[in-house]
């Protein structure tokens, strides 16, 4: 009878790490699934940026071609398109 009992819990014992595992183990796959689609989500805005940025320098390239000067294609590209220097100071007001 105390064999049967120690084996009833051992039995037990393995059913609860068992389930144990498998909570874990689902929990840890749902959580990799959701990472996998928040890198998939970031790459295709990724992309389309920079299909955006192509466009635009196949664009400024175009108006240098034109022979617009350099001055002309800077003010196009602040005014159309938002883009500035590094060093430079943006000023927005309130």
């Amino acid at each position: 009878m105390a064999n049967n009992k120690k084996q009833f819990s051992l039995t037990l014992l393995i059913r609860i790490l068992l389930a144990t595992l498998i909570v874990v183990s689902i929990g840890l796959f749902a959580y990799r699934v959701m990472q996998y689609n928040a890198l998939v989500e970031e790459k295709k805005v990724s992309q389309e940026k920079l299909y955006q940025l192509k466009e635009i320098k196949e664009e400024l390239q175009e108006l240098k071609d034109r022979g617009y000067t350099k001055e002309d294609i800077i003010r196009i590209a602040k005014e159309k398109w938002g883009l500035y220097f590094p060093d430079e100071e943006i000023l927005i007001p309130e």
